[in-house]
């Protein structure tokens, strides 16, 4: 099915409320969906390829089989990695959506269990590979609508970190790799790129498996990047902004949790803040 198709068809579905009541195969919808969900047209890929996605996996429309086949796809090399370290070019658009099919196929699973530990491990391999090879960080694309990799990243992240299969080194790892993306340092995050990290920090923070020294050593990661001396001055000074704006947006969302370990978590923020002065 060619995009002018599917948007024609998509829309139509649009028009009812996305409701499959008359749509005959949705899954076979769903696999040409995959197929255009780099497309550089805004409307086809973020309004209705993304929206229908995550509007019938939240209704339940796919069977377990089906879901798993999206997701395997998803996070393949020609979707999750298609393209993989280019700058500036479309094929963000397909590694970026592929990535936000993530959080709401594993909310199903948090429903109702579908994946097992081998599904889980592959998916946070493959996630924390990615924010970590990721170079396109663009928020808005004029005229091309939202790349926002580091955003995408960062929900499915939050969404994977309540997993009850994941332990204290594959939280270290998710934390690892998110701090890759919060130390970027060839922009400035304008956004929501750091709302976004803070809430999948908190989330993986929330599970209360990391030790203190865990914690400690991950903030002063964020300041390593001061010390690499093939940085210029402005790329030094769009990282150490990147962090700021980071760490006041972690400490202003967690100023109010009292439960373990946030009290300890907001002191070493303000530290961290200290040094960023």
């Amino acid at each position: 099915m060619d995009a002018l198709t599917l948007k024609q068809k998509l829309q139509h579905i649009q028009s009812v409320n996305r409701s499959i009541d008359h749509v005959e195969q949705p899954y076979e919808l769903a696999l040409h969906m995959m197929k255009h969900i780099g497309s550089t047209d805004p409307v086809l890929r973020d309004e209705l390829i993304y929206v229908t996605f995550a509007t019938w996996i939240g209704q339940g429309v796919f069977s377990e089989d089906q879901l798993r086949h999206v997701l395997q796809l998803a996070l393949d090399d020609q979707h999750l990695f298609y393209g993989i370290g280019e700058q500036g070019t479309d094929s963000v658009f397909t590694r970026t959506f592929s990535v936000l099919l993530l959080p709401p196929i594993l909310n199903v699973d948090r429903q109702r269990t579908f994946l097992d530990k081998e599904d889980i491990t592959g998916i946070h391999h493959r996630l924390t590979t990615y924010l970590e090879r990721e170079k396109d960080v663009r928020g808005y694309a004029d005229n091309k609508g939202w790349a926002h990799a580091p955003a995408h990243a960062a929900d499915a992240v939050e969404d994977l970190a309540q997993s009850l299969y994941l332990v204290r080194t594959d939280l270290q790892e998710l934390l690892h790799a998110l701090t890759v993306k919060i130390t970027e340092s060839s922009v400035v995050y304008i956004h929501d790129e750091d709302q976004r990290i803070a809430q999948a920090v908190i989330t993986i923070l929330r599970r209360n498996l990391l030790e203190q020294k865990d914690i400690t050593v991950w903030i002063d990661s964020l300041h390593q990047g001061d010390k690499a001396e093939n940085r210029s001055l402005l790329e030094t000074s769009q990282m150490s902004l990147n962090v700021r704006l980071f760490l006041q947006t972690l400490y202003l969302a967690i100023r109010t949790e009292e439960a373990e370990p946030f009290p300890v978590v907001r002191s070493m923020v303000l530290q961290a803040l200290g040094r960023e002065k």
